[in-house]
């Protein structure tokens, strides 16, 4: 990727001072669904609730930030996403008024689809304008990459465009050689929604900065202020031509029109439980999909640019750059199974046969017991048919030590197991049977941690053999699936993802990381900053 210096850049802006053109549109249709929009918002979201429970707000929420910042037309379908189609359901779960709000937005929707977008048409005319001016090769537009087909939908019979045509990424603008006009839609933030990068208008690549944003959504304050000298703004000192667009689209008597509130600053403000959530970042991949993972993880990359075995290796995700491709294999051999040694765990024998007499004698009452005691589990039969086994690599035991504790004084005779004397104290039985247990769980897990290395070790290795085939079958359009050979000693197979972004200010349970899931569903664990967790 080719990178334009900074005597480059310095030269062009010295010749051509970048202008700002501002088009504030307005439309008393679309004020009014956003205003609905912020009503159900407020009617079904709570934020003691986690991101699940909030999922339809969340989702909601996503749903109207592309209003706001693409050229994307509301559709009613969206509804059916966000789990507000069905008018018993909602008015079940949510009341009344939740279903005033999505009958009105039905209709506002419908009306507007009709009318259309006076942003849509704005940004039509004056692209038409700015071909004529300078002509199209000498345009940008800066979008997010799924994105580009809705610009091509408004440009339809009027102008193609090509990838090139789009600027997507820090790295593409950075790469970008001087043009006469970069197109941008929505506010400029540099955290959260609508997030854009400081260097657009730290560092322009333009003559004129294009951009078309509705009436109440504002810049975030102090973006692109000077970190030397916070008094100076590059943005707020760059010129700048405002132009107020306004449709002539009229809301009925009977419904609200409100002045346009900031409704990202307001979504912003929205913010649920953090219970268990911790920071993460998100990999963006082709479909639409991504990856959470932890900030300071490694994962095995492939960085087709290098041409030394490091190509393939694992690398700390904060290293991985757009243009890389993130692995996420299956990969596994057979070791055999460890199993536990019945010497080093002569107890277990001991209180799993004193389980299996009782509960095959009186089954309900050894269960009854077990409840009485605290032992609250959903399953208990199905936990206990478990315990009395002395197969598999642990000793199969409950899996919390108070709850282990009354299995073996409240459930089971707690005399069975006579304490013993340590240094002078007296160690119940019940301790020393939980040593065993936990010895056993350290075991397998040291077995588990060192058989996942070697699968690793074997798997770059098997991987940088065929380095060269790998590199003829990836595309950056779409991820590549290889499947491992028997001859390399694994069974499964990779998987080739291209790395199209990688955005941190995210916040989400442990259990969401690592799995590859849509774009939709990942945005819902976006944070503000300065969000406390």
């Amino acid at each position: 990727m080719t990178y334009i210096s900074t005597t480059e850049r310095m030269s062009f802006l010295a010749d051509n001072p970048p202008v700002q053109e501002l088009h504030v549109c307005d439309s008393q249709l679309f004020s009014a669904i956003r205003s609905h929009m912020r009503a159900l918002f407020a009617a079904i979201y709570s934020p003691e609730d986690d991101a699940r429970q909030n999922a339809p707000a969340l989702a909601l929420r996503m749903e109207m930030m592309k209003w706001l910042t693409s050229p994307l037309i509301p559709n009613t379908d969206f509804l059916q996403s966000c789990g507000l189609a069905n008018e018993l359901h909602i008015r079940h779960r949510w009341g009344e008024y939740a279903v005033r709000e999505v009958m009105a937005l039905k209709a506002l929707i419908s009306r507007y689809r009709e009318e259309g977008s006076v942003l849509n048409k704005e940004f039509v005319q004056v692209f038409c304008n700015l071909t004529v001016e300078f002509g199209q090769d000498r345009l940008k537009i800066w979008c997010h990459r799924n994105e580009r087909d809705l610009f091509r939908a408004l440009l339809e019979g009027l102008a193609e465009l090509e990838d090139h045509a789009f600027i997507c990424s820090l790295a593409e603008y950075r790469s970008c050689p001087p043009v006469d006009a970069l197109i941008r839609l929505g506010p400029l933030r540099a955290h959260g929604m609508a997030k854009t990068p400081e260097a657009l208008i730290t560092s322009p690549v333009y003559r004129r900065l294009v951009r078309f944003v509705w009436k109440g959504l504002t810049d975030e304050e102090e973006f692109a202020a000077d970190p030397l000298v916070p008094e100076h703004n590059w943005l707020t000192t760059m010129r700048s031509v405002r132009h107020s667009v306004t449709d002539s689209a009229r809301v009925g008597a009977s419904l609200p029109v409100e002045e346009p509130a900031d409704d990202i600053v307001f979504f912003a403000g929205t913010k649920g439980s953090d219970r268990g959530m911790h920071r993460c970042v998100l990999v963006e991949l082709p479909g639409d999909c991504g990856v959470l993972l932890r900030p300071g993880t490694s994962q095995l990359i492939f960085s087709p640019l290098r041409n030394d075995c490091d190509a393939i290796a694992y690398r700390h995700i904060i290293d991985v750059e757009e243009g890389d491709y993130l692995l996420i294999h299956d990969a596994d051999a057979d070791f055999g199974e460890i199993s536990v040694d019945a010497a080093k765990a002569p107890l277990a024998a001991v209180w799993k046969k004193a389980l299996a007499d009782l509960y095959k004698r009186q089954s309900g009452l050894c269960v009854q017991k077990m409840r009485d005691a605290g032992i609250s589990l959903r399953h208990l039969h199905r936990a206990v048919e478990s315990w009395m086994s002395l197969n598999g690599s642990v000793i199969h035991a409950p899996q919390r030590r108070d709850h282990f504790q009354a299995l073996l004084t409240c459930v089971i005779d707690p005399e069975l197991i006579p304490p013993r004397n340590h240094n002078g104290q007296t160690v119940p039985g019940w301790r020393l049977a939980w040593a065993e247990v936990a010895a056993s769980r350290s075991t397998a897990i040291e077995h588990g941690v060192m058989e996942s290395a070697i699968v690793n070790e074997q798997l770059i290795v098997e991987l940088r053999k065929e380095l060269g085939h790998l590199r003829d079958m990836i595309s950056p359009d779409g991820g590549y699936h290889h499947l491992l050979t028997p001859e390399s000693g694994l069974a499964g197979s990779v998987r080739f993802d291209p790395v199209i972004s990688i955005a941190p200010g995210f916040a989400a349970p442990p259990e969401e990381f690592g799995k590859p899931m849509k774009l939709l569903v990942a945005e819902q664990y976006r944070y503000e900053s300065g969000d406390a967790l």
